[in-house]
């Protein structure tokens, strides 16, 4: 009986779970959309819903006339025109604020951010090319198209979490989405054109411009491939975490380090575990409990060196380099003597990862 109790209960909260908790939707993006897609058309809907006629390319090779069939932006039969939605007086958390996909008359604009290897033998086919992927970070093709109405422009956001995904006005204009598609396709075409460099310093000399961009897809995309640069590039990705301009990446940077340096990396990991040794010492037993959120503002320098000595312990861990141990004893003695960093959790990442760091190098 106890088990048949405890298999409802556990049916019950697996059954309430999606609206008792709620969890993230997927949101219209244009700066991943327009990284991700490998076309980004301008195209108007057809009398068969989910297929649209491409107007004019953004990015990519589909040419004015190709037909692109896509399922997911089929509308439903309840389904109703944006203009509708505008016109009605009901109240919504954003305008007009379904969240079904709006049944536009044929002939509407809309913007597809796409991925797919469209074939260059079917382009003509007049039944349509299918076969696309959405651009959506979530893998959503409702979050990768941008209807165009009058003036304004529209796309799925979730406007509040718990809800569903709602087709909201976006704040930009059409010719602001056209240039930032634009800036981002011109970025993309010399980033490959950078990686494709097989002198690893060089490459990471490149890839450098890229980590400082003010677009956070390309910075991400330039984190991950640094760590793909061979062991020639370490001394470029050290030279980048001791910019002050690269403070907020210092973690994900000392990430690509191991990933490109590997074993090499290890003697760099070390010479900066034991500066943090040296700041923990000096600065970490006169903190104060809570020390973590006496300052928000994003600058402070404990919260930085916490992040920064959390991923060269991590780190110099993934390459089990052994010359790191006595430092890492001593860096868990010292860190005991630090006042906990929240009052509202009992968990001690640094401590937890030097012992476990410990443990693998007294394996060895």
């Amino acid at each position: 009986m106890k088990v048949k109790r405890l298999l409802w209960l556990a049916i019950l909260i697996l059954a309430i779970a999606p609206t008792a908790f709620g969890g993230i939707r997927p949101s219209f993006r244009l700066d991943p959309s327009a990284w991700k897609a490998t076309h980004i058309v301008i195209a108007v809907t057809t009398a068969t819903g989910g297929t649209f006629e491409v107007v004019e390319s953004l990015k990519g090779n589909l040419h004015a006339g190709v037909r692109l069939v896509i399922p997911d932006l089929r509308p439903l039969d309840e389904a109703e025109p944006i203009a509708a939605h505008l016109a009605s007086s009901e109240l919504a958390m954003c305008n007009p604020g379904s969240h079904l996909i709006p049944k536009e008359p044929v002939g509407s604009r809309v913007i597809l951010f796409l991925v797919g290897g469209a074939d260059e033998s079917r382009l003509d086919d007049k039944v349509g090319v299918g076969g696309w992927k959405p651009s959506d970070v979530m893998d959503s093709m409702q979050a990768s198209v941008v209807w165009i109405e009058g003036s304004s422009l529209y796309a799925f956001e979730q406007v509040i979490n718990p809800g569903l995904s709602l087709l909201c006005e976006l704040r930009e204009s059409e010719t602001g989405v056209r240039n930032r598609v634009a800036e981002i396709a011109q970025i993309q075409s010399q980033f490959a054109v950078d990686l494709s460099l097989s002198d690893g310093t060089e490459r990471a000399e490149r890839l450098r411009q890229y980590v400082g961009s003010h677009i956070v897809s390309v910075r991400m995309a330039a984190l991950k491939e640094l760590g793909k640069s061979g062991p020639s590039a370490i001394p470029v990705i050290a030279r980048m975490i001791d910019d002050p301009a690269s403070a907020s990446d210092s973690p994900s940077l000392i990430h690509a380090l191991v990933d490109a340096g590997g074993k090499a990396a290890g003697p760099e990991l070390l010479h900066r575990l034991e500066r943090e040794l040296q700041f923990w010492k000096s600065k970490g037993p006169s903190l104060r409990r809570n020390w973590w959120n006496e300052n928000l503002n994003g600058n402070s320098p404990f919260r930085a060196h916490n992040s920064v000595t959390y991923e060269l312990i991590v780190g110099l861990r993934k390459l089990r380099y052994q010359p790191a141990l006595a430092t890492a004893v001593e860096l868990r003695k010292v860190w005991q003597s630090v006042p906990p960093a929240d009052n509202s959790s009992t968990e001690d990442e640094i401590g937890n990862e030097c012992l476990k760091l410990i443990r693998a190098l007294k394996t060895e």
